[in-house]
Parts: structure tokens; sequence; C-alpha cells
């Protein structure tokens, strides 16, 4: 199948000239002390530290990291030349995967190839339109648990509440499995992950302490999943519930050896679901109240919105359609805070990049943070202004102008899933609840392996 290339847009680098290999870039760190500035500049404001260079050498800059080039891309056509044009030249043993790996296992996050084929076609079936459709109700019945347990006028912190809820719907939706007790546990392992993973870099693994905290809630959270994957095993005599996990533990490659997955595979695919089903989501909706209660006027039409179309009653799948103004404030607060934020990957072959060439085995990583942030594409970029996703704004940009979920063959096989996920929840809350910051809460972003608030995110809940 042909790909059509996008319209060029101009960018701040030039056509590169015959004799430029490389795209502009900062020299090489010199001794140990170079090295440490880096990183501490990078670990205490990655986002500060990235948007400087993209600054000073354009849309495109490779940067020193040893003997391996490292690309930094942020314009919406080198998105598009690497995710979509030449996808097959690129795989997922981008080094910043390592530790992920260590954690995730074998799974649609971390693999390439045949073992990432296989994957996929096992598990799309849990994400077809009718099972999105069933979801729905789950989605909706565990949001309004959550409103039931609010008082008018508390404080929460609603980065918990909602990772608590999301946790909730993708073990229902996903497993059919109530978590109950055990909900702490995996919050808590999801935050070892995060940990572990931002500071990687600063000491090797036998060494660090965050590395063993992460080991240590790995051992907690693979106990409560074997034990998912034994009871359902040990229940396959009964009607199963037809959700993932039946799936995974069913499935056949009828295209592929023919085989079935062994735990170990399963396993390794709901840690990633947990992963990518609850905490991106739950992120994106924090960041979406926050920016409601700091946007009055957003908020005033949302509200006008929910209570034309659903006057009281709680949403259902049948109403997304009419809901759109729900669907734009969801997707504004994705473009401003991305809950993944950047997208890694490593040339498996010669490539080249806006003209300039990309040796085979080059790293590139690509901030979708501040292509979203681009004021070529969004005029005052950091104001919340939902119509900026109505379809005549969105038909003005590049496409890939806007990427929450990656795009191309490996865009995130749940990206419909959490989009139906963060408009029932905002749906079936906002119709209840005005939420306002706690007056000297610190709002701050902590970029992890994906962009949390880094202390939380303390509101009032009042009753409308």
């Amino acid at each position: 199948m042909q790909v059509n290339q996008p319209a060029s847009l101009a960018g701040k680098n030039p056509a590169p000239r015959a004799a430029d290999r490389r795209p502009p870039g900062p020299p090489p760190r010199r001794g140990p002390f170079g090295s440490l500035h880096y990183y501490y500049r990078f670990l205490t404001d990655s986002i500060g530290f990235v948007r400087e260079r993209f600054e000073l050498y354009g849309d495109i800059y490779c940067a020193p990291t040893g003997d391996v080039p490292l690309f930094v891309l942020r314009h919406p056509d080198h998105l598009w030349e690497v995710l979509v044009r030449d996808a097959g030249k690129y795989g997922k043993t981008h080094s910043g995967f390592d530790l992920l790996q260590h954690f995730l296992g074998q799974s649609l996050l971390t693999t390439d190839g045949e073992v990432w084929r296989r994957q996929r076609r096992m598990c799309q079936p849990a994400f077809d339109k009718q099972r999105l459709a069933d979801y729905a109700t789950a989605m909706v019945d565990e949001t309004r648990n959550v409103g039931d347990g609010w008082n008018d006028g508390e404080t929460y912190d609603i980065s918990r509440e909602m990772m608590r809820m999301t946790l909730r719907v993708v073990c229902r939706t996903l497993f059919s499995h109530d978590v109950g007790g055990k909900a702490n546990t995996v919050a808590h392992a999801m935050d070892a992950f995060r940990t572990a993973f931002e500071l990687s870099d600063l000491l090797p693994p036998w060494l660090s302490p965050w590395q063993r905290r992460g080991d240590r809630a790995k051992t907690a959270l693979d106990e409560i999943i074997y034990a998912m994957i034994d009871d359902r095993r040990k229940a396959s005599s009964s009607p199963e519930p037809p959700d993932l996990l039946h799936m995974l533990l069913t499935a056949i490659d009828y295209e592929g050896d023919g085989g079935g997955l062994s735990d170990k595979e399963v396993r390794d695919q709901l840690v990633t679901m947990f992963l990518a089903g609850h905490d991106t989501t739950s992120h994106a909706l924090t960041w979406t109240w926050y920016l409601l209660s700091q946007n009055p006027d957003a908020e005033r039409t949302l509200h006008a919105e929910l209570d034309d179309v659903l006057g009281g009653r709680l949403p259902t799948y049948a109403d997304l359609d009419k809901l759109s103004y729900t669907r734009w404030c969801f997707e504004e607060a994705m473009r401003i805070y991305p809950p993944a934020y950047t997208i890694a990957r490593r040339a498996e072959a010669d490539a080249t990049i806006g003209g300039y060439e990309v040796p085979r085995g080059s790293e590139v990583v690509m901030w979708i943070y501040m292509t979203h942030q681009d004021s070529r594409w969004y005029p005052n970029p950091r104001a919340f202004i939902p119509e900026r996703f109505s379809p005549e704004q969105v038909a003005k940009r590049p496409k890939l102008a806007y990427l929450p979920f990656a795009a191309g063959s490996r865009a995130c096989i749940g990206k419909v899933f959490a989009a139906i996920e963060g408009q029932l929840v905002l749906a079936t809350l906002a119709q209840r609840f005005r939420l306002r910051h706690e007056p000297g809460h610190k709002v701050a972003m902590a970029p992890r392996i994906t962009l949390a608030p880094k202390h939380g995110m303390r509101m009032i809940v009042t009753a409308r």
C-alpha cells in the first residue's frame, strides 16, 4: 500500500546540504563533570532542558551519546517519517526500554517483529467495537461508585482517586477481576516502576535502591497476576467471560505456529495492560480536572452539554457521539499534558529523517510534548481551548501534530478504550460535581514513564 507524504510545513531546520550528514546539535560532553552536569539538568528539568535545545538547534538535533548518535525530533513531518513511512526500519530496542522490559517482560509495548505481530493478533479481539460497547457499562458503573464515595466540600487527591478508579475499570473490563484490597499493592508496584525508570541512570542496577524497590514490587504484583491466571485456568470448565484474560489463555495462533501463550507470556501482557490501561488514563483525567478548574468558561460549556444531552441520567456508549465537547476537553488535556510524552525507537537499518542520514543503530526520541506545545500548530499553546478539536480545526493541522497514542502500525492498541473511558468518566462525574484546585497546593509535572502530577492533585469537590 502506498503511503502518501504529508504536505511539507516550514520548520526551523533548513534543507540539509549534501555535505550535512548530521543535523546540528550540542558538542560532546567533556569529562566526568560534563556528564554530571548533563544528567543533573536532564533529571531535574528534562522538559526545560530539551525545550532549550529545540530553540537553539531547530526541529531536529543530534546529541552525542557515546558511540551511538541520538536524534531528537518534534516536527510532525519527521514523526511521520519514523512512525509511518519508514516504520519497518525502526525497532523498540531503544536503550530506554531495557529497564521497562525488565519489569514488563516480552509484551506488546516492548517487543518487535514477529513476536509483536503474534501478540497483536491474539490481543486485538479484546478491543473490537462490540467489546468496547460492553466495557462502557463497566466504566460508568465504576465511575459512579467513586462519585458515591465523595462528600460535598471535602478535599481529595484526585490523582489517587483517578488511579484507583481506572485500576478497577481495567481489572473489571479486561480481566473480569475485582482487585479489592490488592489495589494498593498494584498502585505501589506502578509507582515503584515509574521511580526506578526515572532514576535508572544514576546508579548501576546492583547498587540502586530504586531498582531493588522496583524488584520487590514486581514480585508482589506477579503474585497477584499469576493467581489470576491460575484461578482462571482452574475454572476452565465453567462459563467464562470473554475478556482479554480469557482470550489470551485460550488463543491459538492459527496464522503462526498454531500454539498458545505460556503463563509467562500471559503475565507479560497483563502487567503491561495494568500499566498502560490505568496509569496513562488516570493521569490524563487528573490533568483534565485541573484544567477545567482553571478555566470556568470551558467548564460551563461542558456542564451545559452534559445537562442537555443526559438530563441527569448516566451516560452510555450510545451517547458518545453527542458528547463532542466532553471529548474535546479530554483531548485538549492530553495535548497540554500528554501522558506518553515521548516515543523512542532505534534504527535497525540506514534511514533518513528530514533529509539527514540516520545510520543503523542510531537512537531516535520523538518529543510528543514539544509537538503538542508548538505554536505553529497550536497558537497560545499553554491555553486550554477544547474547540481546537472541532473537525474544522483538526483539518487545518498536520495529522501527526497530535498523537497521544503514537501513530502507524505500532499505535496503542487501547487508544479507543482510553478515549471512551476518558469521555465517560468526565460525563459521569462532571454532571454531579465541580472540582476546584486546593489553594496553596503546588502543581508540577513529573516526567517519568508517563507524565504524572508530581505532588498529586488536591482538589475540593463541590456538588452541583
